[in-house]
């Protein structure tokens, strides 16, 4: 009973539409056409929602960045009982643990973030810029010290450590595995997606659809790894930060698989958007493709290879879904047209 009116609403915009292209279009694939400019505005209204909520400088849990070199405390003199000093998260920051029964008195110098004071009993975290590697470069195998000398009790205490440069990786490696990637999804959905007779192939919604599914576990293993590494903040927050605008991508791309395996092109639309927000979300980490230590629990191997994952199957996906999509909409218009 609804098919009159609507053939009356789209019938006007069809005829117009012809006029444009040159061709007759169906009213099936104008329907289509418009879902799909509807559901790209509303991801990306969104999307730039999330993205000014969620700082880009966030890209590594906990703002911690990669760096040249790695920083730790080779010693503490004199040895005070129940007062402990040590790098964490590579040397980012610097940890204070004062069971003492004294305030521990830190000189200034160290940035914002240092504390002045540690009070008997607690402990303090934060980045001090005369020990961390951020911001300095250091070459592979050389050794820089650094010395912090604390007040404790009245008591001078000298806390002495190094600055340890590591070697770079191979970046072009890492970058060549990323435009291959990139290269090679669609052309994987173009030829998968060829029928061998008239009837329509889905193999190449299905390889479009797990290409997607494979850059949201990418990246949600790349932002479980960088808030592992996190210790100075509650995790919660940490992943969420983090996380960003994935918060709206991953859902994208598993709820448009799904919705694609059931046969709905809609659903490769949002597997599309979801990874193209996937790969903007992680493009700040490639410094991981230059830089010898990154802010990852875990082999730095496995966080470069889950960056040119989320990367370049991210971009692969986005640039393959333009022409799956394309097909689907000219296999709709056929199947609209009268036989």
């Amino acid at each position: 009973m609804t098919s009159l009116p609507l053939r009356r609403v789209v019938s006007p915009a069809v005829l117009a539409m012809s006029l444009l292209v040159g061709r007759v279009v169906s009213p099936v694939g104008l329907a289509m056409s418009l879902l799909v400019r509807r559901v790209v505005s509303l991801v990306g209204l969104v999307a730039v929602v999330l993205a000014g909520w969620a700082s880009p400088a966030s890209a590594h849990a906990g703002g911690l960045v990669a760096t040249d070199a790695r920083s730790r405390v080779v010693s503490v003199t004199p040895s005070v009982p129940g007062m402990s000093v040590a790098t964490i998260e590579d040397g980012a920051k610097l940890r204070l643990v004062n069971g003492t029964a004294s305030v521990v008195a830190i000189p200034p110098g160290g940035g914002p973030a240092a504390p002045a004071t540690v009070a008997a009993g607690h402990t303090a975290m934060w980045a001090d810029s005369r020990t961390s590697p951020v911001g300095k470069r250091i070459g592979a195998g050389a050794v820089r010290p650094w010395t912090l000398v604390l007040e404790v009790a009245g008591a001078a205490v000298t806390v002495t450590g190094v600055l340890e440069g590591a070697s770079p990786p191979a970046f072009v490696v890492w970058w060549g595995a990323t435009l291959a990637l990139v290269v090679a999804i669609p052309v994987v959905c173009r030829r998968s997606g060829r029928s061998g007779g008239s009837g329509r192939s889905r193999r190449g919604e299905v390889v479009l659809a797990g290409a997607g599914l494979v850059a949201m576990a990418a990246s949600i293993a790349h932002v479980t790894g960088s808030t592992m590494e996190v210790v100075s903040a509650p995790a919660l927050g940490t992943f969420v930060s983090a996380a960003g605008v994935n918060l709206l991508a991953w859902p994208l791309i598993l709820g448009g698989a799904v919705a694609a395996y059931r046969g709905r092109p809609a659903g490769l639309l949002a597997v599309c958007a979801g990874a193209a927000l996937t790969a903007v979300s992680v493009l700040p980490d490639v410094t991981s493709f230059h830089r010898a230590v990154l802010p990852f629990a875990g082999p730095d191997a496995i966080e470069r290879v889950l960056v040119v994952l989320a990367l370049g199957a991210g971009v692969g996906t986005a640039v393959a879904g333009g022409a799956v999509l394309r097909g689907l909409a000219a296999q709709e218009a056929r199947a609209g047209e009268p036989a």
